[in-house]
């Protein structure tokens, strides 16, 4: 599961078109850019969902913000020394709340990502 996870996320980097599991080639391509022919492409693959551009968009999003809070708690903290103002030090332990968040909001989506083959084919056969 988690390989699959890292699959999703190094695919969310590496373009900001959809994409969709190739088996043959074990990775994620871009029909678009890629130009693999069709019959080599898995779009309704049990195992690893089809990643659309606006997923790529929350996902990068979000990890931007989470790496940024974290630069910017680190520098903060590192610039304040020994006996930082109390002030910085509230304002450090935000940004620290703020990667937190994001590194939920990450492997969330991620995780998510990961579950909806498995389980949201069976959630939809069942409700009709």
């Amino acid at each position: 599961m988690i390989g699959d996870m890292a699959a999703i996320a190094v695919e969310c980097v590496r373009t900001g078109r959809p994409a969709i599991w190739a088996p043959n080639l074990g990775r994620y391509v871009c029909p678009q850019v890629d130009a693999i022919p069709e019959e080599e492409l898995d779009r309704r693959s049990m195992r690893r969902p089809p990643i659309s551009a606006q997923f790529k968009l929350i996902f990068v999003t979000a990890a931007v913000g989470t790496a940024l809070s974290l630069l910017l708690c680190v520098c903060l903290t590192l610039a304040a020394g020994r006996d930082p103002p109390s002030l910085l030090t509230e304002l450090v332990r935000g940004l620290f709340d703020l990667a937190k968040v994001g590194f939920g909001a990450i492997v969330g989506l991620l995780g998510a990502k990961r579950l909806e083959a498995d389980g949201g084919d069976k959630a939809n056969h069942e409700h009709r």
